[in-house]
């Protein structure tokens, strides 16, 4: 049994699944298996999967009808045998010390999970080289991740899990932003974090990615279905720590609501925002604790 599994989603990358592969198999850490999902692709990217799986018997691919990041990464989880889980995009690539450093913080610590900074890629960009690795330990590890700057960053694909903290936890489906949603319920269960501040993790900032392309009504619905799944998860499971998730992590998810919105210039947006929201308040889902001054002003506006 490998100790650490791998789980990369694909559909249509051709352009860049090759180098992400590559710098999964050219890792340092070797004692690992990949576990790639086809979701569906009508481009080359079947033909480069089935070569590297060919090639290293580490990689395994599942090839499924398009259904979506989510239902990729939870069918890539359930297939896979190690103790320890990675998310690695298709079009992005980490540096080869990515897995050894990770699973070191991990297990010198006995820490739940362990992250990594990330560069933003550009063009062919490579990473910077690499001073020493310091890791630091935060318990629990919620704290963290409700931290005001943000610095550990809600993405899944720079962290390192293990595998009995998200075994009961899956992505919502169909959703964009499932990322935030994905660690608000694993970082409840994870008693400890631990952060190396070494950037290991190639992010590749594409024309098309959903981050740079314009907010519009499915981007907005996607975080009022975010905000309603984390309040079900922690009524259900943890709801003495729902106030802190509402103030902290909810309060900046109602705050890029609210910005993007404002910033789409679309009144049918801001209609439609307005409604969300005043539903969100009224069901004491969000509120303006946590807000700064300007964003409790926003939000003001937006509800009356």
């Amino acid at each position: 049994m490998p100790l650490i599994s791998v789980i990369i989603p694909v559909y249509n990358v051709e352009k860049h699944l090759k180098k992400c592969l590559e710098s999964v198999s050219e890792q340092t850490f070797r004692d690992f298996e990949v576990i790639c999902v086809n979701d569906g692709s009508t481009d080359g990217s079947a033909a480069i999967l089935q070569q590297f799986a060919e090639r290293d018997k580490r990689f395994k691919v599942i090839t499924q009808e398009n259904k979506g990041l989510s239902v990729a990464r939870n069918v890539g989880l359930a297939q896979a045998s190690a103790k320890h889980i990675a998310y690695v995009d298709s079009d992005d690539f980490v540096h080869k010390r990515f897995l050894e450093i990770l699973y070191k913080a991990s297990t010198d610590f006995d820490a739940d999970i362990s992250g990594c900074n990330f560069c933003k890629i550009y063009d062919d960009e490579d990473f910077p080289e690499l001073e020493n690795a310091v890791a630091q330990k935060y318990d629990p590890a919620l704290n963290v991740l409700m931290h005001r700057k943000n610095f550990i960053h809600f993405n899944v694909w720079n962290k390192l899990y293990k595998r009995d903290v998200i075994n009961d936890i899956s992505f919502v489906d169909g959703i964009y932003f499932e990322d935030w949603v994905y660690n608000c319920c694993v970082f409840a269960k994870a008693k400890d974090f631990v952060w190396v501040n070494e950037k290991l993790y190639g992010y590749r900032i594409s024309e098309n990615s959903i981050m740079r392309s314009s907010f519009n009504l499915k981007k907005l619905n996607d975080y009022v279905i975010g905000i309603h799944s984390v309040r079900k998860f922690y009524k259900e499971k943890y709801p003495d720590l729902w106030p802190l998730v509402r103030d902290t992590r909810i309060a900046r998810t109602v705050k890029m609501m609210m910005n993007s919105t404002r910033r789409s210039r679309n009144s049918e947006l801001m209609a439609s925002a307005k409604i969300a929201l005043k539903k969100l308040y009224n069901l004491k889902l969000i509120g303006y604790k946590g807000l700064s001054l300007p964003n409790k002003i926003k939000l003001f506006c937006f509800l009356h």
